[in-house]
């Protein structure tokens, strides 16, 4: 009877194991397909560029004023931000949403930069693209310029606002590499993480004031922007961005019923399952010899972090792999590209990070022009 019953307990036990064993197991593969209402989606890696989630993520879909990402992009890079611009008659028109721009009013492009991203200003867009290219649609070229210097193949621009239009279009992924880029300078991200600005409102007792669109900023642990958009044939989309930690992670949510929603799923997807491996410093290297230079090495640096989020499981998977000369031959530029890491998981590469010189090494003199100089210093 005591044998019964031990038998019983164990059962029950083995029972238990089970069931715990099957729940977790069950939770676990649905964190790692979250579900989201966007009819296109992507999870991406900031750092490496790895996807991490996607659905749809290469579909040509309209992107809303996502658009206005690659508009202040172009503008950044461009620079001379402090120069004053005299709004058009044709920016004061451009419709929906807006600042309410009057022709013949100057505003500074940085000011029509941040009233941009922040009010997803129509008139600020078209005010700015005349600025910087001369007219509306010599500025859309240099968009669609950019987006082929990028390798955006899913991205074509008809105009630097976002409103429908034909032959208007991007994707989850190729909208992400565009955050990733624009992320990549100080300034963008310091523009799409502002909460609220006020700009000059010439003939008003008051500033022209307004918050981010992107309420992800206000509601997200750790958000860094980027850009929301909406338009009847778009739908509701946003970009996201997040770091926690050493991870950061961009997201995109395109045609959503929920982009918040959408979007802190899969932020929470990957904070919650993937952790930032970093090359070690241990394993960089500082400098390379030179030949035949003014000095005998050069200082070299990686243009940015070699690293990249994996599952845990993954660690003994990723690898990084130096390809650098010992040596090079004088003369070398400050910039120059001298060798690079591969980021390598399970077998395939996922990034690439350049190693730069951080000077330049001129080539040394032969020895008869060393012999002349030495005498006309005798002379001198």
């Amino acid at each position: 009877m005591i044998c019964g019953k031990k038998l019983k307990s164990t059962y029950l036990l083995l029972f238990v194991v089970f069931f715990m064993y099957f729940f977790f197991q069950s939770n676990a593969e649905a964190a790692e397909t979250p579900n989201i209402s966007a009819k296109a989606a992507i999870l991406m890696d900031e750092t490496s560029g790895r996807i991490l989630f996607a659905k749809d993520a290469h579909q040509r879909l309209p992107q809303a004023s996502l658009t206005k990402i690659m508009t202040a992009l172009l503008v950044i890079e461009h620079g001379d931000l402090d120069k004053q611009v005299v709004v058009s008659k044709h920016a004061a028109e451009t419709g929906e949403s807006s600042i309410w721009l009057e022709e013949g009013e100057v505003l500074s492009r940085r000011e029509l930069l941040y009233s941009l991203m922040l009010a997803s200003a129509n008139d600020a867009a078209v005010a700015l693209s005349e600025s910087v290219a001369g007219s509306e649609e010599l500025f859309v070229r240099q968009m669609n310029n950019r987006v082929r210097e990028l390798n955006l193949s899913n991205t074509h621009f008809a105009n630097p606002h976002g409103l429908d239009a034909e032959n208007h279009y991007s994707s989850a992924f190729d909208l992400a590499s565009l955050a990733r880029e624009g992320l990549k300078n100080p300034l963008f991200g310091k523009v799409v993480s502002t909460k609220e600005m006020g700009i000059p409102w010439p003939g008003h007792p008051w500033e022209r004031c307004f918050p981010n669109r992107n309420k992800l900023i206000t509601r997200y642990q750790g958000a860094r922007g980027v850009k929301t958009g909406f338009t009847n044939k778009a739908g509701c989309c946003l970009v996201g961005a997040a770091q926690r930690g050493d991870l950061k992670l961009i997201s995109v949510v395109l045609n959503s019923a929920d982009i918040y929603s959408d979007t802190e799923k899969l932020l929470d997807y990957g904070f919650n399952n993937y952790e930032m491996v970093v090359l070690e410093e241990k394993d960089k290297v500082n400098q390379i010899n030179v030949i035949k230079g003014t000095g005998d090495f050069v200082p070299v640096k990686l243009e940015r972090e070699a690293a990249a989020a994996v599952l845990p499981a993954e660690k003994t998977d990723l690898s990084f792999k130096t390809e650098l000369a010992e040596t090079v031959q004088a003369p070398v530029k400050k910039g120059e590209v001298l060798g690079k890491v591969r980021v390598i998981l399970n077998g395939e590469e996922i990034d690439q990070i350049n190693y730069l010189a951080q000077e330049d090494v001129e080539k040394k003199p032969p020895f008869w022009m060393a012999i002349i100089n030495w005498f006309q210093s005798l002379f001198s």
